[in-house]
């Protein structure tokens, strides 16, 4: 039986993010006429895999009918002045396929771990106290993260996002998550254990979303268009279901 197919376009969030909160330092000036042809060059690649349906970051049961109702007034010519990959991929994207609408399958997961003085905690400080300092510094994931956002303003926007998408790269952003998370307070609160399921426990629920959304009597090729430190962990989760044929994405970029 036909099984749907399924893809992740990981990207950066064009306007700053702060993911592993590394704050990005560098930035691309996405009103430049270069940067717009590459833009272009990227959708159409990203259109050779025909998605079905594009599903984006952005809150399910929130932000769905609003995002629906942007996307609508830019299929009817309306100019979109936000700069993040859910206008300036998805939405074209969504345009050129002729695709009535857009999926927001995000939901936040509530933190559930040991509660904080937060304004006070000083991670530094606490894991020095208990030892953990040398240990969860052994890797030094901000000059990797550095230099890989620095490449965003040097190089060619699909050739980025490709790099960005292999699985060398992919594994590396999970990493930081299994090494120097988890660790953070291991034998004493477990803060970092905890944070690191929330990650989980949020990426489950956008993989359920997911799982809604498509139509099991359709052939559908679901493209998922999400900051890049999510497709580990949700290819995890396609490649580990018995319901999807999952797709590499950098098979078309």
């Amino acid at each position: 039986s036909y099984k749907p197919k399924v893809s992740i376009h990981g990207t950066y969030h064009y306007t700053n993010s702060t993911a592993h909160d590394y704050l990005d330092k560098f930035s691309v000036d996405s009103k430049k006429d270069s940067f717009k042809k590459e833009l272009d060059e990227l959708i159409l690649k990203l259109s050779e895999y025909r998605p079905t349906k594009i599903l984006i970051e952005a809150d399910r049961i929130g932000a769905d009918s609003i995002f629906n109702v942007r996307y609508k007034d830019f299929v009817n010519g309306q100019v979109q002045e936000e700069n993040d990959e859910r206008y300036q991929i998805a939405f074209p994207l969504a345009k050129r396929l002729q695709h009535k609408k857009i999926y927001c399958s995000d939901a936040s997961a509530d933190w559930f771990g040991v509660d904080l003085d937060w304004e006070n905690y000083d991670e530094e400080v606490y894991l020095k106290s208990i030892n953990q300092w040398k240990k969860a510094n052994r890797y030094d994931y901000e000059s990797v993260y550095f230099e890989e956002d620095s490449l965003k303003s040097v190089m060619n926007l699909t050739a980025y996002l490709k790099l960005i998408n292999s699985p060398e790269a992919q594994r590396y952003n999970h990493q930081i998550y299994l090494t120097e998370t988890v660790l953070t307070g291991a034998g004493d609160n477990y803060i970092g254990a905890d944070a690191v399921a929330r990650w989980y426990r949020r990426n489950l629920r956008i993989f359920s979303n997911t799982l809604d959304i498509v139509d099991f009597d359709k052939e559908e090729r679901i493209l998922i268009i999400y900051g890049a430190s999510h497709i580990w962990t949700l290819k995890q989760f396609m490649q580990d279901s018995p319901d999807f044929d999952y797709v590499e994405i950098n098979e078309f970029l």
